[in-house]
Formats: structure tokens, sequence, C-alpha cells
């Protein structure tokens, strides 16, 4: 059931890219990229000091300060360990992420979509990002996935 709604989302995912692409060239200046650190933890487990990386894109305001990005990346939630051993997640994931401007300078966001990686399934997160400049923010969030829960702090680039 689940492989059924991953080929699904992936199918909507990519039949969504497309008309976007077809619609529109791409705007390289809609382009961005972040890294970060994260605490990670599973059910039973120490926490542990983790990365991740990501890119994405910006589709723009699609209501009064209300924006949609996609956002694709690679997580390592570093060595946890859990009686019976160290236990650790690592890999690829997507999601769409909606953003509300509450002033010129904080955003609220929500992102849903999958991880692909050891702790493959849905995830979710919410979070608050400061603008420091038009090019640069910084990003606090809390991201769920199927096993793991993540505190992360991530920087924002926009070329």
């Amino acid at each position: 059931m689940l492989n059924t709604i991953r080929v699904a989302v992936i199918a909507l995912i990519g039949m969504t890219l497309s008309s976007v692409s077809t619609a529109q060239v791409v705007d390289t200046g809609k382009l961005f990229f972040g890294a970060g650190a994260s605490s990670n933890e599973v059910s039973g487990s120490d926490s542990a000091v983790g990365y991740q990386i990501f890119g994405g894109y910006g589709f723009g305001e699609v209501t009064r300060n209300v924006f949609i990005d996609a956002e694709v990346g690679y997580m390592d939630t570093g060595d946890m360990e859990k009686a019976g051993g160290d236990v650790k997640a690592n890999g690829l994931w997507a999601t769409g992420v909606g953003r509300l401007m509450v002033t010129p300078s904080v955003e609220l966001l929500g992102r849903l979509g999958l991880d692909f990686g050891d702790d493959d399934g849905f995830m979710a997160g919410i979070g608050v990002g400061l603008l420091l400049t038009k090019k640069i923010k910084l990003r606090f969030e809390y991201v769920e996935r199927d096993k793991v829960e993540s505190l992360q702090f991530n920087l924002v680039f926009q070329p």
C-alpha cells in the first residue's frame, strides 16, 4: 500500500513540475540552496547531531503573503545509541513547502513530503524563518519522519 502511495505522490510531483516547466522557463533566480545542523532522535535512543543539505525552487506568491516552494535534499542523522546498538538514518528526501510571511523579515513554514532513505516514508515539519538579507535566511524547524524526529537549524542562500 505504501509503495502505491509513494508512486502516486512521485507521479503527481512529476506532473506538476513538468506542467510548470512547460508553462514557463525555469527562472534560475528562484533557485535556493541550504545546509544546517540537526539534533535527531529515534524513540528509545539518545539524540545525535547530524546534518542536512538541500536545494529548492520558489514557485512564488500564490496569494497575499503565501509562497510555495519545492525542496530536495540529503540528511544524515548521526549515530544514535539505543539498547542493542547504534541507530542511524540517512538518505534523500523531497517536500513541498508552504511559507507565510508574517512580517517582511519573519516567515512561518510547513512542509510535507517523502523520505527515500533509511527512514523511508512520509515526512512533515513546521518552522520559522528569519530573513537576514534579501539573499540569506536562517530557519529553525521541527521535522518528523516515520522513525526520526529532528530539530534543525539551517542557513538558506538564494544567489
